[in-house]
């Protein structure tokens, strides 16, 4: 064969590629994945930003087998974007090409990166952050859900942020349209979010399968996550990190929860419920009094009793304001050195410079958490900060 046929022969394999250069011109790295790299790319007749995803399918980098199930994943991930893409929550599919060494996916540009980077740098996120966070989320899996789709690996990783704070739903690769009374059995997800269901299915051939529950399990260890800085589940040994996930073994413990509402646990409670009939579905997590309690119409007049509530409300907490004022210690050098931890703004400080610091090793990865971190003593973290020298890092 000439260099002139098999020149031919190749044209076609490049042609995705080529089309996509023409219109898009790729820029920095943003992401990485285990076969793929994110980058911002300008479309060129326009100057708008979005975001590729290159996904590798060459046979020097995967198997036979692995080229395959790529190509399924992100076709399957392709189809179902194509019916979801219209939700607010729901990160958009903008183009797609493909050629024989590539796959393109342009999407929509999150300038603020992954939530995961946004509660790194935070470490705990308030309610009313939570909240609205977690609002849009439920009402993306609710549409999801109505719509038969499955998304099996919610976490903060494949949650997206731009400038405004405002959330896309993203990464459908494990997703999958259920038929109707069809359960799945395949075992897919990420350790810390996987529904009990799922490894009892894995661990039981006479399991009947899993739904679309599992997501709603999902949501419970996100709110959980983000009110608390760590996850409900973790343990140095994985076997027995399953095993409270079966059994549903988690506590809101001190100091973290000492300040967050009985409604929020409640709701965290309802969602992380071992048994999946007895869950909260998405319909019903966003009725749930967490999100209904700071909801009212602007139309709806204020009636004397809420007014006199309010009123009652607000010199109580002016009065504890006082108080708290009144018997709050100095903060000195030896009470640091002490209990660094059981002062809030220094303990904030503390887990924002140990997430920075150790970043690179608990940032992403299915043996690697967050909650590695909350081993180490606190005061060792403190002498970190501040004390270079080798012998005082004891860990």
């Amino acid at each position: 064969m000439t260099r002139d046929a098999e020149a031919r022969d190749e044209l076609p394999d490049w042609a995705g590629a080529k089309e996509f250069y023409q219109k898009y011109d790729p820029k920095e790295i943003i992401g990485r994945g285990v076969s793929s790299t994110v980058r911002r790319c300008i479309h060129r007749e326009t100057g708008r930003q979005f975001a590729v995803k290159i996904i590798e399918v060459t046979p020097e980098r995967l198997s036979p087998e692995q080229l395959k199930e790529v190509r399924l994943s992100t076709a399957k991930e392709m189809e179902i974007l194509h019916h979801v893409s219209n939700h607010p929550s729901i990160i958009s599919l903008i183009d797609s090409y493909e050629s024989s060494t590539f796959i393109f996916l342009v999407f929509d540009l999150m300038k603020r990166g992954e939530l995961f980077d946004y509660l790194t740098e935070k470490v705990t996120l308030s309610e009313k952050e939570t909240r609205c966070i977690m609002r849009s989320l439920l009402e993306a899996v609710y549409y999801l859900h109505t719509n038969n789709i499955v998304h099996r690996d919610l976490k903060p990783e494949n949650i997206l942020m731009d400038d405004c704070l405002n959330i896309k739903l993203s990464d459908f690769g494990f997703s999958c349209i259920l038929k109707p009374n069809e359960k799945l059995r395949e075992l897919c997800g990420t350790p810390g979010y996987l529904a009990p269901e799922i490894l009892k299915c894995s661990m039981d051939e006479t399991h009947p399968g899993y739904g679309k529950e599992v997501d709603l399990w999902a949501c419970g260890v996100i709110v959980f996550t983000l009110l608390a800085g760590s996850p409900p589940f973790w343990h140095r040994r994985q076997m027995l990190m399953l095993r409270m996930i079966m059994d549903g073994r988690f506590q809101f413990g001190s100091p973290e929860w000492d300040d967050r509402s009985s409604t929020a646990k409640d709701l965290i409670s309802r969602l992380l419920e071992v048994c999946p009939e007895k869950r909260l579905t998405a319909e019903q997590a966003l009725q749930h009094s967490f999100f209904q309690s700071h909801q009212r119409d602007q139309d709806t007049p204020v009636k004397r009793s809420q007014r006199f509530r309010i009123a009652a409300w607000a010199a109580l907490a002016c009065v504890r304001i006082l108080v708290r004022w009144r018997r709050a210690r100095p903060i000195t050098s030896q009470l640091l050195m002490r209990d660094p931890y059981g002062i809030k703004g220094v303990r904030r400080l503390i887990d924002a410079c140990a997430f920075r610091i150790y970043g690179h090793w608990v940032k992403k990865g299915e043996r690697q958490n967050r909650a590695a971190l909350f081993q180490n003593q606190p005061k060792a973290l403190l002498l970190a900060m501040g004390d270079d020298d080798e012998r005082d890092l004891e860990m």
